[in-house]
């Protein structure tokens, strides 16, 4: 390996490494991984059509009452997949997505198997955890 491969590799790691998630302000790097990854497996049960997934793991106690396959079925399946498709993959946008004390929203741009759109997921800090309070897909 000839020096100039050498520092171009250093240079692609640095930029790999410090691209793979985002500086939002007011999160630690670690609660937006967690948060990053809750979000994933929340999505993993979109691409799958399936409600029991979808609100199985992080979603607000709040937020109980709507978490119904109606309302899966009303929201996800026939607006969302419907009109963008599965996703297929994820970038946190920093720059519009907020931490608060109680409230935070993460703005994704995505692309799904029909278009592109935005993925914005709100949580709300519940017993001390956040939790996702809503999941919307926009143009």
């Amino acid at each position: 390996m000839n020096r100039k491969s050498f520092w171009l590799g250093c240079l692609a790691l640095t930029l790999l490494a410090g691209s793979a998630l985002a500086e939002v302000p007011g999160v630690d790097q670690a609660t937006l991984a967690g948060l990053d990854k809750q979000v994933g497996t929340v999505m993993e049960g979109y691409n799958a059509n399936n409600w029991k997934a979808f609100y199985g793991s992080g979603w607000a106690e709040q937020t109980k009452a709507i978490q119904t396959e109606q309302t899966f079925t009303t929201l996800y399946t026939n607006m969302y997949i419907k009109q963008y498709g599965t996703l297929k993959n994820r970038k946190i946008n920093e720059s519009k997505s907020s931490f608060g004390p109680m409230n935070a929203v993460l703005f994704y741009d995505a692309d799904f198997s029909k278009k592109k759109g935005k993925l914005a997921v709100n949580f709300f800090k519940e017993g001390g955890k956040w939790k996702i309070q809503q999941l919307q897909v926009t143009p």
